[in-house]
């Protein structure tokens, strides 16, 4: 761990100075020392917490050979500020004291197979993760960070990379096959985390849980070695979802870009949702996927819910809505998908279905019908435009029975070699008019 660096102020005119170190109209001094040795030298209370009122009663006016000396002052409430430099955490063996913390750098920290990475913050404090961040080779579910908190900020340094170790897991089969762990596990309020780059993530990247008011903006997750024809044949990534969020509510998603086998983004429950300015390369789209609870309304229900200013770059999806047949009831309401670009999507520009299933990517999903135990209502698309590749489907719309209302469609237009498939067609939007203008 790093010595802690503490800085006392008090104002001059009340308390006279007995050290060596002096700004005029301020005491401003600094004194360095472990926790421990704080505690014990300058508080001698090794139990008492380091805060302001504990040293504004003692107070620090210089430096010792046995440490900091001490002056004791009465008027505490004159104390302006306290700095301490940030616990420094390179050791794994050290992350359950770190935590204590209000400011932690990560710094090029190994962390052994099989082990977590659990990040229970303070309220308030700020995680910085500088180097290289590493994750040990073991078949695990994970996940391989956890951070929980409130009022916390978590970025990464300029320098930074966390590693997953992709290529050691991955086989094509993501979460069908041997356990690969999930990457991330946040549950966090009023929080921030940016400037993050995660590197081959052994399966799903980022689950936000539970959460509320939280921004997630400019990371990086570059999984772009698991994409067929860059990996061994039977060596892909698969099931790499980037952002997944779950039961949360207020939540920005913003400026970031992302390589992966999976959904860029996917959103299971929650409600008022913003995505913006995402590039996404080689995924499965913009998703959303609701129906993975059999008795819970809550647990299948989103609504209030933004994709804007994006762009699908190849991949499989462009947008793909969808409801799972075998999940309980639910509701999806108010989504909007405004000025999304696409180009060369491989199966289809845009998907929504109330009739998907979740399956091995080995299986050969056979065609079911439709349920409408997840209505899909006020879906609005605007100036959605782009193209899919020779044999892919620019439109396909899966709708039961009762299951599609108020759909309302306007700037539309993905084009490709391969008609419209369509049960349910959209205010706005027809799926035999946009054949026509199909590139041939």
């Amino acid at each position: 761990m790093s010595k802690l660096r503490v800085l006392f102020r008090t104002v001059l005119e009340k308390h006279p100075i007995i050290g060596n170190s002096v700004v005029y109209g301020t005491l401003c001094v600094a004194a360095e020392a472990s926790q421990q040795t704080i505690n014990k030298k300058i508080l001698n209370k090794p139990s008492q917490p380091l805060d302001l009122e504990t040293i504004g009663r003692y107070g620090i006016y210089g430096t010792g050979i046995g440490g900091p000396l001490l002056a004791p002052y009465t008027d505490y409430q004159n104390v302006t500020s306290l700095y301490i430099e940030p616990c420094i955490l390179s050791t794994f063996d050290d992350v359950e004291e770190a935590v204590k913390c209000q400011q932690i750098i990560v710094d090029n920290l190994a962390v052994p197979a099989g082990q977590t990475l659990k990040l229970n913050l303070t309220e308030g404090a700020e995680v910085i993760f500088r180097g290289n961040i590493s994750f040990g080779f073991e078949h695990w579910d994970g996940p391989l960070v956890t951070i929980n908190g409130t009022g916390i900020t978590v970025r990464g340094d300029y320098d930074s990379v966390l590693d997953g170790l992709g290529q050691s897991y991955w086989d094509g089969q993501g979460g069908w096959s041997n356990s690969k762990p999930q990457f991330f596990t946040i549950e966090a309020f009023g929080s921030t985390f940016r400037d993050i780059k995660v590197i081959n993530s052994p399966k799903d990247v980022v689950q936000i849980t539970n959460s509320d008011n939280v921004l997630f903006t400019n990371w990086i997750i570059d999984d772009l070695a698991g994409d067929p024809g860059i990996a061994e044949a039977g060596k892909e990534g698969h099931n790499t979802d980037a952002f997944d969020v779950w039961n949360s509510t207020n939540v920005i998603i913003s400026d970031s870009v992302i390589f992966n086998q999976d959904d860029c983004v996917a959103l299971r429950c929650g409600e008022n949702i913003t995505v913006s300015n995402l590039y996404c390369h080689g995924g499965h789209g913009l998703s959303i996927s609701v129906g993975f609870s059999n008795d819970s309304i809550a647990l299948n229900t989103i609504q209030n819910v933004s994709f804007v200013n994006s762009v699908m770059d190849g991949g499989r999806n462009g947008i793909h809505v969808k409801t799972h047949v075998d999940g309980g009831i639910g509701n999806i309401t108010g989504v909007i998908y405004k000025n999304i670009t696409m180009r060369a999507i491989t199966y289809n520009g845009i998907l929504i279905q109330e009739n998907y299933q979740n399956k091995p990517p080995s299986d050969t999903l056979s065609d079911v019908e439709p349920k409408n135990n997840i209505p899909i209502r006020d879906l609005v698309l605007e100036d959605v435009t782009g193209s899919v590749g020779s044999s892919a489907t620019p439109v396909e719309i899966i709708c039961a029975d009762e299951g599609c209302f108020n759909w309302i469609w306007s700037g539309v237009r993905i084009t490709g070699e391969q008609e419209n498939k369509c049960n349910f067609e959209p205010d706005g939007y027809s799926c035999t008019d946009n054949s026509s203008e199909l590139v041939r």
